[in-house]
């Protein structure tokens, strides 16, 4: 099953990552409509290596990632020395309000110096362990949280909303911004109920926003986009069963549905899983059989809003197997696309993961 699900992801980035054309026929050809999932995998690499070799990805990695001996990165020996100084957590949550001031990287004593009485938190520091200069910086701001206590006494300080923003050399390469966020108190844990999220991480900005529609309804929204025409949009509609958060004992007992779409430009990918079937049939989403996930789980392709295939469960010589079925009856397997999917990110990634 754990292939399956990795299947299904590669399969969802498929068609989530294409490039836009400008072409609207009101119909597709089998062969058209190949052709199209195959660009979209196409598009999918190439926009993972813009965002590999973006701005962000390089500091991330060198800050990191990269290895200055005996395992230890140069933010794991920068933020040790500050842990040694100054408490980062307090009371269960972020120490925002006793750390505010500037703290400034000591190359000479290898310490964090701090000045100033400033609203907000400021670290200014060499970006990488070659730097010569502090030309790092990292901003925290407007940052606020609240304290939730659940039923066994169990006390956190989440986030409702902040600010921060990196730059080196004067160049931002990320910047977060934070607000709107609610949560829903239970006996053991906390629900975000509601929540505006954006991230931009050089030369990519991403949106999140979660909105509880009703005490069982909630929708999210997601946007992942460059300037170079990397976009990707992802809006998710789930039903709860119940109101009662705390009757929940599995996935399956706390949704009765879920609707997922996938797009990028021209194509789609629309999902439909009826859970709460799944859940009166005694099943576990993990372990269905072929013809109950062709049951209770729907897919379909499109391009331009015209369907150009169905994604059907099938099995093959005692193995599971995802197929795309065209407007023709002919049917390719989706690992025809995805075949390569892992080695390929590990290629693209390869600095992060060696």
């Amino acid at each position: 099953m754990k292939k399956i699900l990795f299947s299904l992801l590669a399969l969802f980035a498929l068609v989530s990552c294409s490039d836009k054309n400008d072409d609207t026929p009101i119909t597709y050809t089998p062969e058209e409509a190949k052709a199209s999932v195959q660009n979209a995998m196409d598009s999918f690499y190439d926009c993972l290596k813009k965002a590999n070799d973006g701005g962000f990805a390089n500091f991330f990695y060198e800050a990191m990632f990269k290895k200055l001996g005996q395992d230890e990165t140069w933010f794991y020996h920068l933020g040790d020395a500050f842990y040694e100084d100054y408490e980062l957590n307090k009371d269960n949550g972020f120490n925002y309000n006793g750390l505010k001031g500037t703290y400034t990287w000591n190359s000479a004593t290898k310490r964090w110096d701090k000045s100033g009485t400033n609203d907000n938190i400021v670290w200014i520091f060499p970006a990488t362990a070659s730097s010569t200069t502090n030309d790092g910086r990292i901003l925290i701001e407007n940052y606020e949280d609240i304290e939730l206590t659940s039923k066994k006494g169990d006390t956190q300080k989440p986030p409702v909303k902040g600010h921060g923003v990196v730059t080196v050399g004067g160049q931002k390469l990320l910047e977060v911004t934070l607000s709107n966020i609610t949560y829903q108190q239970n006996a053991n844990f906390f629900v975000p109920t509601a929540m505006d999220l954006t991230i931009f991480a050089n030369p990519f900005t991403a949106t999140v926003k979660l909105v509880k529609q009703d005490a069982q309804n909630f929708a999210f929204n997601f946007l992942f986009s460059s300037p170079q025409g990397c976009t990707t949009g992802i809006r998710a509609q789930a039903k709860l069963s119940s109101a009662d958060y705390d009757s929940f004992a599995t996935f399956e007992e706390a949704v009765d549905n879920l609707h997922v779409v996938a797009i990028q430009n021209d194509l789609q990918l629309v999902a439909q899983a009826d859970v709460k079937g799944i859940h009166k049939a005694g099943k576990k989403i993990t372990n269905l059989t072929v013809e109950e996930t062709n049951t209770y789980i729907k897919a379909e392709v499109y391009k331009n809003a015209v369907k150009i295939a169905d994604v059907k469960m099938d099995k093959e010589n005692g193995k599971e197997v995802f197929y795309l079925i065209f407007s023709d009856g002919s049917k390719e397997k989706a690992e025809k696309y995805i075949a390569n999917f892992e080695k390929r990110m590990e290629e693209i990634f390869k600095r992060f993961l060696d």
